[in-house]
């Protein structure tokens, strides 16, 4: 690629003029640069915050038509908003654009990211969830994914965001149901104890797999065929060839709850051969499993409930059954994101913890706020579930009374391994709420959920997780415009939609107009972090999952870029950390990672042959560079024609391509070099310019 020339450079200087910013841009805790006396208020151009409001909501750059209509009158922002709320998408047909982008948002704000399939062994104690390379990828990915999409769905329904803390429906793929009705049948107590109801409920049964040909499936459930809990996989054939005395066909397990499960993802778990040696389990290859591709994409609402008097749970290996359900009869407690697989993964227990931490980050992640020392709701004298231990230091006390009777909710439910609590001292001491201004007796934990939808500071958290994810940074609190904004949000009906689109149309997030906020705060100019950056390229190029973000469309080609992106910044959360995590300041590894990024994207888009194009995407040609150093402003700077910035732009990066050519390059190469020069661009790389 040829050298970056003086016009990269200026085009920092040529984007950002015409944005109108306060002296004190850039500012986080809202004061005037040292020295300098307090700062008049500027308002923020439209051609700065209507690319910013497009871009978080959607990724995509304004059109020239839209920004005019926001000059001509700045109350049309809102009803762009609700238009670009519906634009399709071209990832996933059944999900808007907007809502690609909000899944990512909750599946961080609901905590069930930030997890490997490592994370599950708690719940499969004593061995890993699976091993299989191929399947389990896409299996931790569903259960990240799978509470965000509950939320995408129950708001597409007209239901409230507190249906997050109550609801006993979740978005589930086929291989998520059988993960939970494992799970289920896979119990863990506090001391580490199996006890494995397969087994129990097949006394004497035996599992045989075997390479030497295909078993229907209906044979292999049904207990009067003579193939009944016989199984096909190819692998058996070659397993274990390097240790002797272990490649034999079939293979026959005992009865094994966990033995049927790794079989069902295409691995083979560990056992004593006929002559006696010991095993090692095996990951398996990607044509051994017994879920299908599209048992990890078929996603659809399945509603948990607990058995009835008799009935029998949810069998976790009939996959016919599963991909038909909707409903799941499972006897461990699911209700709301803090019951479920991922959130566990997230925040595991243990004897000493006892569920303190899955307490407070369910705090956290409701209501904003977690167990200090500034709560002054009155406890109970002696606080119910009190750890003596744990409180006999005069240090930790004040957060153990008040913790201590919150955890309870927990233990008495499940065990330290999120199973069905079992434990007399735990089960029978049931938990009370008392936090920030609510007591309230809790047996279940649905009604937890209840108290958690009725907290008062249900609302006000879920418009600074907004505010957040919006602007980098939090609002603040007694801000009359965020008061306004929670009023509205309670008002609503707790209506997300509705939430967003005010407060993506408030000044607070546009700089239109004077706020607290904006006053105390400054504006904040953040790096496009990983989930930002590559929702614009795809939605602006036409692409799919350029960054291989997603385990199930990943692609060869697009090996290299992953890699890069993998170390770019990326919003997150932390334990006890009631903020997210939003890394907003450029480092020389994020730009030269960008750079990196940038070539990869041109060397895929310009000069491709026609046969090698994929219909949506955008080309560009080098016989055409004018057209394309426009669609270059256009698109990927989002700087719109009429904007005061554009013609400079397209001048600097016409006299890139010109110095590019003059040096040697090809037109082609000076095209890409081109492109990553405007692809450098701070409109293109952050937020809030």
């Amino acid at each position: 690629m040829v050298a970056l020339t003086g016009a990269a450079i200026a085009l920092a200087a040529c984007s950002s003029s015409g944005a109108a910013p306060r002296s004190d841009a850039g500012s986080i805790d809202g004061g005037a640069p040292d020295g300098a006396g307090p700062v008049a208020f500027e308002p923020v151009s439209p051609y700065t915050y209507v690319a910013k409001v497009k871009n978080v909501l959607v990724g995509l750059q304004p059109t020239d038509d839209e920004v005019q209509k926001v000059i001509a009158d700045p109350t049309q922002l809102g009803g762009l908003i609700d238009g670009w709320m519906q634009l399709p998408s071209s990832q996933e047909p059944q999900l808007t654009i907007y809502q690609e982008k909000m899944k990512r948002f909750f599946e961080l704000a609901f905590q069930q990211t930030q997890i490997s399939a490592v994370d599950f062994a708690d719940q499969a104690y004593p061995k890993q969830v699976g091993i299989n390379n191929t399947t389990i990828p896409l299996l931790v990915q569903n259960a990240q994914q799978s509470f965000a999409r509950t939320m995408l769905e129950l708001i597409s329904e007209g239901q409230p965001l507190t249906d997050g803390v109550t609801t006993h429906q979740l978005m589930m793929t086929t291989a998520m149901k059988e993960l939970y009705a494992f799970l289920d049948a896979w119990q863990v107590d506090d001391a580490g104890k199996v006890t494995d109801r397969f087994k129990q409920a097949n006394p004497g049964l035996s599992i045989t797999v075997t390479a030497s040909g295909a078993i229907p499936i209906a044979d292999t459930l049904d207990p009067t065929s003579p193939n009944y809990m016989h199984w096909y996989n190819p692998d058996v054939a070659t397993y274990d060839m390097n240790v002797a005395g272990c490649t034999e066909d079939p293979i026959v397990y005992p009865a094994s709850g966990i033995a049927l499960h790794y079989l069902l993802y295409g691995s083979l778990d560990g056992h004593k051969s006929t002559s006696g040696v010991q095993c090692p389990p095996s990951g398996g290859s990607a044509t051994a499993p017994q879920l299908s591709t599209s048992d990890f994409t078929d996603w659809t609402m399945v509603t948990v409930r607990a058995p009835q008097a008799g009935e029998t749970p949810t069998r976790f290996y009939d996959l016919p059954t599963l991909r038909a359900t909707n409903e799941l009869v499972l006897t461990i407690p699911r209700v709301g994101f803090f019951s479920t697989p991922a959130f566990f993964a997230n925040w595991q227990t243990n004897i000493s913890n006892q569920a303190r931490v899955t307490m407070n980050q369910t705090l956290i992640v409701a209501l904003g706020a977690q167990v200090d020392r500034v709560d002054t709701t009155p406890v109970p004298n002696p606080p119910p579930g009190l750890d003596a231990t744990h409180a006999s230091s005069a240090a930790c006390v004040s957060c153990h009374q008040t913790l201590d009777p919150l955890r309870s909710i927990f233990a008495a439910t499940y065990s330290w391994n999120y199973h069905q609590q079992t434990e007399a001292a735990f089960a029978d001491q049931k938990g009370l709420f008392v936090f920030r201004g609510v007591t309230a007796p809790v047996q279940t934990m649905d009604d937890l959920g209840g108290v958690l939808a009725n907290h008062p500071l249900f609302a006000g958290a879920w418009v600074q997780k907004l505010c957040a994810y919006v602007n980098s940074a939090p609002c603040i609190d007694d801000d009359p415009e965020v008061q306004r904004l929670t009023a509205l949000f309670t008002s609503s009906g707790y209506a997300w939609n509705t939430l967003v689109r005010e407060l993506l149309a408030s000044p607070i997030t546009t700089g239109a107009t004077e706020t607290v906020t904006g006053d105390m705060r400054g504006e904040v100019i953040a790096v496009a972090r990983r989930d930002h950056l590559c929702a614009a390229y795809d939605d602006r190029l036409g692409l799919t999952d350029v960054c291989g973000l997603d385990a199930v469309t990943k692609k060869q080609m697009q090996a290299t870029i992953p890699q890069i992106v993998a170390g770019l910044p990326s919003d997150g959360y932390g334990r006890g950390a009631t903020m997210p995590v939003l890394p907003n300041q450029p480092t020389l590894f994020y730009r030269g990672g960008l750079e990196n990024v940038c070539e990869g994207i041109a060397t895929a888009l310009i000069d491709v042959k026609a046969a090698n194009q994929t219909a949506g995407v955008t080309y560009w040609s080098s016989t055409d560079p004018d057209a394309a150093i426009a669609d270059f402003v256009g698109t990927v700077m989002a700087l719109v024609p009429s904007d005061p910035r554009a013609a400079p732009a397209t001048a600097l990066l016409q006299q890139h391509f010109a110095a590019a050519m003059q040096q040697g390059a090809s037109a082609s190469d000076a095209l890409k070099s081109t492109f990553v020069t405007a692809c450098l661009a701070p409109s293109a790389v952050s937020i809030g310019l």
